[in-house]
């Protein structure tokens, strides 16, 4: 018989404390990579390179951030949240100092691109981790308010960025918000590390192969734990993933060359960039009122999740028919209120299909889908610009790359309970140590004979060593002789 863990999270505490600094990560660090758009037409003008050739910096460090994801939940694991944060605001700055030097495009693809992009992603999944290890009932409520900070970072980042070039050129505006993204090493010094109790069966087998005399494990299999590469194998999380990728492929358009399309249109260039900050303020109400609203609806977080991203893609094809500033402005909002839909979901649903005590490591692999997605869809859109003179097969395109994608998420069930989870369907191969771990469990309070009938079992894949994992169990007081029964209904 497994022996059997309480999975304790606070729901609260010192987790709305983490809840603080992951929204100001989410405010400076990553609206960053989705203000930066604002250095697109300077770099442009400076450079003189196409807008395909431009977009790449962009994209670079759009995708560096996402991609690099499995190093920083591999770095966390090894280490810690906290320590991975803080070392990703400092080289993030460094990156940027870097760039002040910068002569040609190449210069920039490597400093903004790749090393800006390296410490973003050493602050940004870790981040959705901690929010992840802190909550659990409450988590869409948390991760709403958290993913809100992305929202205060398009409205506020743009109209700042845009004073910094022209009072210090975009030179001295690089070194100023290196400056900023510093302040990530405050928010990482928040993060106190939290140990879960399916945490504690990783301790168990480093003295279990102690005490066998197997004093290391091979380098492969350690490998493997660290990264957990059976995520890959596992196929609701596989097909969740693909999905995010046609997703961003449309959203990495609107944050790539909005601004460029609203002065192709004749609108000016600080009007142009208030469009993201628009959106932006849209998202600060949208996102937790709709990660609120998910934690308390009756649908299912999927289904919500799909009604977000078509909403994006309807507003991404409403785009080149909006022939004015007015226009623009409505496709915005719309676009806010949906991305507030989708966005505060992403990292709740990785959650359901990695486990909680994998979260790192599911942000990570599922972020590397994303990264690939900013890497192709910003030159893409560069190039049919190039070809046709103007943005509308851009968004077109990236419409229709958010309707596949909704398309694409339909091929999984929408719950993750031990049936969508079993044999034959999709979830992670068996381990040899025959893992069971039961979480979000629902008790039944018409059992009989103080039995607590345990039903809408969710597992949990993530577990280890054969121990079954039940959180939020509540104990049947009717029950007699001072025991507690744990019964299963099928």
């Amino acid at each position: 018989m497994p022996k059997v863990r309480l999975d304790v999270k606070q729901d609260g505490g010192w987790g709305w404390v983490v809840v603080a600094g992951a929204f100001f990560i989410h405010a400076g660090m990553q609206g960053l990579t989705y203000a930066f758009g604002v250095f697109f037409a300077e770099f442009r003008e400076v450079f003189q390179e196409s807008a395909g050739v431009t977009s790449f910096i962009s994209s670079i460090l759009l995708g560096t951030s996402l991609i690099c994801s499995p190093i920083a939940g591999a770095l966390s694991n090894l280490t810690s949240c906290r320590t991975a944060i803080i070392a990703g605001g400092v080289i993030s700055a460094a990156g940027l100092v870097v760039s002040y030097f910068a002569q040609t495009m190449i210069h920039l693809f490597f400093s903004v691109g790749i090393v800006t992009g390296f410490g973003i992603s050493l602050m940004y999944a870790p981040s959705l981790a901690m929010v992840g290890r802190y909550f659990d009932r409450r988590h869409g409520t948390a991760n709403g308010i958290v993913v809100c900070g992305t929202g205060v970072g398009q409205f506020a980042l743009p109209p700042l960025f845009q004073f910094l070039i022209d009072e210090f050129g975009w030179r001295g505006a690089l070194l100023i918000v290196a400056g900023l993204m510093l302040n990530g090493c405050v928010c990482g010094a928040l993060m106190r590390p939290i140990h879960l109790a399916e945490d504690g069966t990783n301790e168990q087998v480093d003295r279990e192969a102690q005490s066998s005399g197997n004093t290391e494990l091979p380098f492969h299999q350690r490998a493997c734990e660290t990264f957990h590469f059976s995520l890959l194998k596992h196929r609701p999380f596989l097909v969740y993933s693909v999905s995010m990728f046609g997703m961003v492929l449309g959203i990495s358009v609107v944050f790539v060359h909005l601004v460029a399309h609203a002065q192709n249109l004749g609108v000016e260039k600080t009007s142009s960039v208030f469009l993201l900050s628009i959106m932006g303020v849209t998202e600060i109400i949208s996102r937790p009122l709709n990660g609120w609203l998910s934690d308390r609806g009756k649908i299912s977080k999927v289904y919500y999740y799909m009604i977000g991203v078509t909403g994006m893609a309807v507003a991404n094809l409403a785009i080149p028919f909006a022939s004015n500033y007015a226009g623009l402005v409505v496709c915005m909002v719309l676009y806010g209120i949906f991305s507030g839909v989708a966005a505060p979901l992403i990292a709740v649903l990785v959650c359901r299909y990695s486990g909680a005590s994998r979260i790192s490591s599911g942000l990570g692999w599922a972020f590397v889908f994303q990264g690939a997605a900013f890497l192709l869809g910003a030159p893409v859109a560069g190039w049919l610009y190039d070809a046709t003179g103007n943005y509308d097969m851009s968004f077109f395109a990236a419409a229709i790359f958010m309707f596949v994608s909704v398309l694409v998420l339909l091929l999984n069930p929408c719950s993750t309970t031990s049936r969508t989870l079993g044999p034959g369907t999709g979830g992670l191969p068996d381990r040899p140590d025959g893992i069971e771990v039961l979480s979000n469990v629902k008790r039944d309070v018409n059992s009989e004979d103080g039995i607590v009938v345990l039903s809408h079992v969710k597992r949990d894949v993530s577990s280890e060593e054969g121990i079954v994992v039940l959180s939020h169990v509540k104990r049947d007081v009717s029950s007699e002789d001072g025991q507690s029964n744990l019964g299963f209904r099928r």
